[in-house]
């Protein structure tokens, strides 16, 4: 899009976001505030923090949960321990618990002076519980599966130029070439600028040849006289001729639909951004049932949403997850990325495997820490060994009973929930005055 349409999007999402942290911050800490009238009467610094540690962690329960135009759940505050001890809580709480005991260790601090032992206990008992879940074995390890990443480092320019389908093919069959022997071949979101029923009969030759499973990223079409939807999909091929599908669900807002289209349909026209029209697929699908394995899939930024990849582990192998990064340029944002993916191997102590066409791509271990990997701004295939892993972690099942219980309704519970939250805080403020 044109500078200056970019430069005004940019500008509404930030404006945005600001507001909506700040109203939720504030109705929380207005509500607990005037239902314990302590927290406000209180000088202590650490007691007075209390209210705003709740509307934060409100605001980040809001962002993992909405099925609206709302969520970007980016970096909490638990993403920055991620390599500490303090993770070894994602396996029971999710990245949840992590930033909850984050601010419990802030709070010690600020107790430090004036009430040492609570201060030891909440800087001490996090940590501690952190290292003992760590060492936690909630999954069990199955058998040995042998997998290849290609990352071919086709840039967007190029997979959406003129010649960008030979471009991107060739650069993926050849690289694919070189994992002959691997039981999974991965290729990375919209590997190839084409539609699934235009691919799959070559996918079929190449998994024939190579004898082995290709699991890729690639655009579907579904429809017929006219009538069409389109996805961002996942399509398996293996050697037998299987084929599977799978739908992106959360998609990207102004990158691959138009959020509040009531409102900014009339900026699409403006937009020159390829497939950015699409349509969702539904929120619970089957996992990848392949002869080799068991798949849980996350496409883009899928993977930042806890509580869906946490539903989408169970009863799988191990994890993939599928990016095209190249939308980062030079930043910071596909280190990002694969932490978050982190969080998401230790939160179900599955494997997870990141493929993207640019980079980072790697593999995580059950316990978040990234043992290969292919550096930005480079083609290669990565090929390793990883375990496949049965059983559930209890934050799991909390992601399934979450998911089950709110699902796409969360946003629209947590907005109905604040006004009532403001409205009983006002009633017990007057209250508390009209006593005193």
């Amino acid at each position: 899009m044109t500078p200056g349409l970019a430069t005004g999007l940019v500008s509404v999402f930030v404006l945005f976001y600001s507001v909506f942290f700040a109203l939720t911050l504030t109705v929380v800490r207005y509500w607990v505030e005037a239902t314990v009238p302590r927290f406000r009467r209180s000088q202590h610094l650490a007691i007075r923090s209390l209210p705003l540690c709740a509307g934060w962690m409100v605001f980040e329960q809001a962002n993992y949960l909405t099925a609206l135009d709302t969520s970007f759940p980016w970096l909490d505050i638990g993403y920055a321990f991620t390599d500490t001890w303090l993770a070894g809580l994602a396996s029971i709480g999710g990245i949840t618990l992590v930033s909850a005991a984050v601010l419990a260790v802030v709070v010690g601090l600020l107790m430090f002076s004036s009430m040492p032992r609570t201060s030891f206990f909440l800087i001490g008992l996090p940590w501690i519980a952190g290292a003992l879940t760590l060492q936690q074995e909630w999954t069990q390890a199955e058998k040995e599966i042998d997998v290849a990443l290609v990352q071919a480092n086709v840039s967007l320019a190029q997979k959406f130029s003129e010649d960008g389908f030979d471009l991107a093919w060739n650069a993926h069959v050849d690289l694919t070439t070189q994992a002959q022997g691997s039981e999974l071949v991965v290729w990375p979101e919209g590997a190839v600028p084409a539609f699934e029923h235009q691919l799959t009969d070559h996918l079929f030759l190449m998994a024939r040849r190579l004898n082995t499973t290709i699991l890729s990223g690639v655009y579907i079409r579904e429809g017929s006289d006219g009538s069409y939807k389109f996805y961002n999909g996942v399509v398996s091929v293996e050697p037998n001729g299987h084929v599977r599908t799978f739908l992106k669900y959360k998609l990207v807002p102004f990158g691959e639909y138009t959020p509040l289209e009531w409102i900014f349909g009339s900026i699409r026209e403006g937009m020159d951004i390829p497939n950015s029209d699409l349509d969702a697929g539904p929120s619970e699908q089957k996992p990848f049932r392949l002869d080799c394995c068991s798949l849980g899939i996350s496409i883009c930024y899928e993977i930042a949403f806890p509580y869906l990849i946490g539903q989408r582990a169970d009863q799988t192998d191990f994890l993939v997850a599928m990016s095209e990064d190249g939308w980062f340029g030079n930043s910071m944002g596909p280190a990002q990325h694969m932490q978050i993916a982190r969080m998401r191997a230790i939160e179900t102590q599955r494997y997870v495997l990141r493929v993207t066409s640019s980079g980072i791509t790697g593999i995580v271990d059950p316990k978040g820490k990234l043992i290969e990997t292919l550096p930005l701004e480079a083609s290669g295939v990565l090929t390793s060994t990883i375990e496949t892993r049965t059983g559930s972690t209890p934050f799991m099942f909390v992601a399934g009973l979450v998911q089950g219980m709110f699902g796409d309704f969360f946003m629209a519970w947590i907005f109905a929930s604040l006004p009532i939250l403001l409205l009983v805080g006002v009633v017990q403020n007057r209250r508390t005055q009209s006593k005193m």
